[in-house]
């Protein structure tokens, strides 16, 4: 049995992933209605669905150690992905800033995976570290075809500004 203070380590880090899963569906919810590239928006609305299964598997194992989300790091999240969106929306450029924000908010979220299932598994706990793998794989293939779009969506937005070659 693990001993109590990695219970409540572990209970952190589920805590702050669920958090980062309400974030995400934010953002990519308000991403894909914005960016004019379709691609990027359809790779935002696939994930989006992915998200919500995230989301709610997070919950699940929250729930299996007794506590619920955070109401007030889920608010957080929730603003600080709004604040994203205005900033983005007032750039000139808003398909390419909402591209780079996506790719960087992924590689937080795999990070974010990769140590739950570490703390996971150290706690013995391996419903959590199997839903941490699977939700690790999600984010990494999100992550890998946003890199393939920057390049596109570079040129998108060179062309809708009227600079492109």
């Amino acid at each position: 049995m693990a001993s109590s203070e990695l219970q409540e380590q572990l209970v952190k880090y589920l805590t702050d992933v669920h958090s980062l899963e309400q974030n995400a569906l934010s953002m990519l919810a308000t991403g894909a209605d914005q960016v004019g590239d379709e691609q990027l928006a359809s790779a935002f609305r696939q994930h989006h669905a992915e998200t919500e299964e995230h989301e709610r598997l997070t919950r699940e194992r929250l729930e299996a150690h007794g506590e619920s989300p955070s109401a007030l790091k889920d608010v957080a999240q929730k603003g600080g992905a709004m604040m994203s969106g205005v900033v983005a929306k007032a750039a000139p450029d808003t398909t390419g800033k909402l591209a780079i924000q996506a790719y960087a908010f992924e590689h937080m979220e795999i990070a974010s995976y990769r140590m739950l299932r570490v703390v996971a598994e150290r706690a013995g706990d391996q419903d959590t570290a199997r839903a941490a793998s699977q939700i690790l794989e999600q984010e990494q293939a999100a992550a890998q075809k946003l890199d393939g779009l920057l390049e596109q969506v570079a040129n998108y937005d060179l062309q809708d500004m009227g600079v492109a070659a």
